[in-house]
């Protein structure tokens, strides 16, 4: 039935376990799993009205997300490994994570996205949106969510 899932992760626990219940199902289909981890591009400091940032804390601050992206797309490595499960691993830098998500699922082919509702409400959901909700209204890919 799918052939290639893309799986999302922010490093966060409930996409390392959507990463397990991806895994499964895609050992179940003998399908091949592409993980991807979206950073962005530059960091800002705030400063009352102001935004500051050094040149050199700007890169820092970008090869730490870097750094931490590979690592999360390490762990979801193994857990693929662990399952027997074929991954091909993704590391974008982009201002827009669902942007990157959605883009990789159609450059790479996939039949399938599988990601996490972390399930904020209220004025948090209001603030910082969805990745999941932008991804379900801008493609064309069917999406499977676990919460």
């Amino acid at each position: 039935m799918f052939k290639k899932i893309l799986i999302p992760t922010d490093g966060s626990e409930s996409s390392e376990s959507v990463m397990r219940q991806g895994a499964a199902l895609a050992k179940l289909f003998g399908a091949k799993v592409v993980g991807v981890h979206v950073f962005p591009p530059t960091f800002g400091a705030y400063y009352g009205e102001a935004v500051w940032i050094d040149d050199q804390l700007q890169l820092q601050m970008r090869e730490t997300a870097q750094a931490e992206g590979n690592k999360t797309l390490e762990g979801a490595a193994a857990i693929m490994k662990d399952a027997q499960v074929p991954f091909e691993r993704v590391l974008l830098e982009g201002d827009s994570p669902w942007k990157g998500i959605v883009e990789t699922a159609e450059r790479s082919g996939c039949d399938l996205i599988v990601m996490a509702a972390h399930g904020r409400r209220g004025m948090t959901a209001l603030l910082l949106g969805s990745e999941t909700n932008r991804v379900l209204t801008h493609t064309k890919i069917p999406v499977l969510v676990y919460r």
